[in-house]
């Protein structure tokens, strides 16, 4: 298990990572007048120069990587229901997701975009779940098909 959580680990902060610079490439053409910006203006104004807000960025998009590659553990080593591990996983991530993104600069806790916020993410969560179930519906189907044509 422990060799699986590594693993886990090291591939939320690979991909979180990934994300994160292709999320400051488009911040960068946004915010940046054709200069590389690391993030959004209000992020990089808490540190003293651009390279400071470059590692802090990395760190947070390593830690949310993270934080959705290790909840993913939920859905393949539980035997919980699919209700039970989705809730529970959707409540994990949001919890240590949203810090992350307030720290990132992508929400405030103003009650208004911080709901914007909280519906965007519910919204994103339901497309992914959805998708994935469908996935493995057909998944499903197909191999009742195989074994019906074998017996």
């Amino acid at each position: 298990m422990l060799k699986k959580v590594a693993f886990r680990l090291l591939a939320g902060v690979i991909v979180g990572t990934f994300i994160g610079l292709a999320l400051s490439i488009g911040y960068s053409f946004y915010y940046g007048e054709e200069i590389y910006q690391p993030a959004t203006p209000e992020f990089v104004n808490y540190f003293s120069n651009e390279l400071y807000a470059f590692l802090a960025a990395i760190t947070l998009w390593s830690a949310m990587g993270s934080i959705f590659s290790l909840g993913s553990l939920l859905f393949s080593d539980t035997d919980w229901s699919i209700l039970k591990m989705t809730l529970t996983h959707f409540i994990i991530t949001y919890l240590t997701f949203l810090p992350l993104a307030v720290l990132a600069g992508w929400t405030t806790l103003d009650l208004g975009i911080l709901l914007e916020f909280t519906l965007t993410f519910f919204m994103i969560y339901v497309v992914i779940w959805f998708t994935t179930m469908l996935k493995v519906k057909k998944e499903i189907q197909t191999l009742n098909d195989h074994l019906k044509q074998n017996k």
